[in-house]
């Protein structure tokens, strides 16, 4: 089983007691450029639970001077550079590692596009040993850095909370301007190479895409889809199954309608609470000549699968533009219409469930170095984290039980 980067007991919530502590046992324990400068970062609206009816700005500050590092637990205005920022449009910049620079670079492209860029004031002095200690500063804590426990206030944050409202009426919701159009374009080209790699009769279908690079593992924790997932899932979902899909012209792939139950033999009624989830991005437009999405509106109250015989004549099209996001209850009965246009149609489609559901795809023997180079909510949803599959002879993992409790997996709710 592949291990983890850091363990269990190391990581901690983006700015909280904990973080600040390691932050600075991390850059004290390095060597200190010979110029000094700070560095102020202001988190605004952060999580209830981290401010605890403290008054004033809420953030760090690091300062290194005469050979010393120190990181205060809060901003201050006279730093060399100060940045203020969100606390959860900061976070995923915060847990991105500087390791790759080209993933790095894309990441930061991507969440400036959906998060928006912090407000910059100042500048730090132009010194290699001063960018040197802050990228392995930072690619050191994103490896400790949890996401927001807090999903409510996380949805609230991003933008979400009608996204949730859709979840909870309809079962379906659409997230508009997800992603950028260099990212969907980066996407098809990754598609096809995979498409044309496969075998001859290997389906319209490439999977486990988060053994095949950077650009799955960055979708795979958009923070906006996790939101979503682990508001119907609860904390510590896993990945069910990532994959894409080729569709030409009167391409039929799903005929009919369907629940996304069906692979894992759910019993009916299902249960009231979610189990699996369906996150689909639109790498080329959703519109009706491409075959798009189509969903019956409140139909997961139904807590079942589709009557032999219903058709997909009243259901909604799910139509929307390259860079949108769809995003369902699994329960829902839908299905695809065939493509009627020339060309394909390409899409990605990443798959969430419970962490105690089985997925159809198998992470935790992922190679090391993906491990390594993401934070921890992507092990997380390798099934690293949690207790199923670890066991040894004198018994379960502890360790594991105690994260999954300690951590709140299953809840959707503080």
């Amino acid at each position: 089983m592949t291990e983890l980067t850091v363990p269990l007991a190391e990581r901690v919530q983006y700015a909280s007691p904990g973080w600040i502590s390691e932050a600075a046992r991390y850059l004290g324990s390095q060597p200190q450029p010979l110029q000094p400068f700070s560095l102020s970062v202001e988190l605004t609206d952060p999580p209830p639970s981290l401010v605890d009816g403290n008054d004033g700005p809420f953030g760090y500050t690091v300062r290194v001077a005469e050979g010393t590092a120190t990181v205060n637990a809060r901003p201050t205005a006279n730093a060399d550079l100060c940045l203020r920022h969100d606390y959860n449009a900061a976070l995923p910049f915060a847990w991105t590692s500087d390791g790759d620079r080209e993933a790095a670079e894309r990441a930061h492209r991507e969440y400036t596009f959906v998060l928006g860029a912090p407000q910059v004031t100042g500048a730090l002095p132009k010194d290699p040993a001063i960018e040197a200690l802050l990228s392995d500063f930072h690619s050191h804590m994103a490896r400790r850095t949890v996401n927001n426990p807090d999903i409510r206030h996380r949805a609230r944050t991003l933008g979400l909370n009608d996204n949730i409202a859709d979840l909870d009426d309809k079962g379906y919701t659409v997230m508009h301007d997800a992603f950028t159009a260099e990212l969907a374009d980066e996407l098809r080209a990754e598609t096809r190479r995979n498409h044309a790699a496969a075998p001859a009769d290997s389906g319209f279908r490439a999977t486990m895409l988060l053994r095949r690079g950077r650009l799955w593992e960055y979708a795979a924790v958009h923070p906006w889809v996790l939101t979503l997932a682990e508001y119907l899932l609860g904390r510590g979902c896993v990945m069910y199954q990532s994959d894409t899909i080729v569709k030409g012209p009167g391409l039929d792939t799903h005929p009919g309608l369907h629940a996304d139950y069906g692979a894992s033999r759910v019993a009916e009624p299902f249960p009231e609470y979610c189990l699996e989830a369906t996150a689909v991005w639109a790498i080329d437009d959703f519109d009706r000549a491409a075959g798009p999405t189509v969903i019956v509106p409140g139909s997961f109250r139904n807590r079942r699968q589709v009557p032999p015989g219903t058709t997909r004549e009243d259901c909604v099209t799910i139509e929307m533009p390259k860079g949108s996001i769809a995003f369902w209850h699994g329960a829902s009965w839908h299905g695809a219409m065939p493509r009627t246009a020339p060309g394909t149609r390409s899409s990605l489609h990443n798959a969430y469930v419970r962490f105690f559901m089985r997925p159809l795809e198998r992470y935790d023997d992922i190679d090391q170095a993906i491990i390594d180079r993401n934070p921890p909510v992507f092990s997380t949803i390798c099934g690293l984290d949690d207790l199923f599959g670890k066991s040894g002879d004198t018994g379960a993992d502890f360790e594991r039980m105690r994260y999954a409790s300690e951590a709140g997996y299953g809840r959707t709710e503080l």
